[in-house]
């Protein structure tokens, strides 16, 4: 079926969840469906990321198809400047406690907001998705995508990647698309949260 192996000992091999990202496999737009419930890590650059058991693997496998139900959609919007030693998992952590561990449930959330472009570390909100209760998370894809995707083994090169940017652009929602839930954070009021 032509489906590459890493075999062990490869240095590519890993957990999909931070692999698919680093060799260029996750791309905008994309859509990856994973035995690894952290698959929507891949959301921060624009994909689909969706964890799913071992038989909706085979499937996905046997039919590059996978029935689904349609999530509902929510937005959550990261506003203003976070304070110093605030991080990426500062702000999901936040989301968390204020929409509870099943704010997102059954939603693909898209995160949003003046906090999430100025965010390096957009993986750990998408990753961290599955905690809010929500199927799958995604920022819309910008420069910092196109320069964090560029020169991946796998990603386009040369020619076909000024192409894949150019219809990357367009992957982020209208202005005024509809959301069944939208919610406000302000990132002024978040304080750091100590993990052990």
């Amino acid at each position: 079926t032509g489906i590459r192996n890493f075999a062990v000992g490869d240095p590519r091999q890993g957990t999909v969840h931070v692999t698919a990202q680093e060799l260029g496999f996750a791309l905008p737009g994309s859509i990856l469906a994973c035995g690894d419930s952290h698959t929507a890590t891949v959301g921060g650059l624009g994909a689909l990321g969706i964890g799913v058991g071992t038989s909706e693997v085979e499937h996905v496998l046997a039919t590059q198809t996978l029935a689904l139900t349609r999530p509902r959609n929510m937005r959550v919007r990261f506003e203003g400047r976070p304070g110093p030693g605030i991080a990426a998992k500062d702000l999901i952590l936040r989301a968390m406690g204020e929409l509870g561990v099943a704010g997102g449930r059954g939603c693909a959330v898209e995160y949003a907001g003046s906090a999430i472009a100025a965010l390096p570390a957009r993986l750990t909100i998408c990753n961290m998705s599955i905690e809010l209760g929500a199927r799958l998370g995604l920022i819309a894809p910008d420069e910092a995508t196109f320069a964090y995707v560029k020169g991946r083994e796998f990603a386009p090169v040369g020619e076909a990647f000024a192409r894949a940017v150019a219809s990357w652009r367009g992957l982020r929602s209208d202005a005024d698309a509809p959301f069944e839930r939208e919610v406000a954070i302000d990132c002024g009021a978040i304080a750091p949260q100590v993990t052990w």
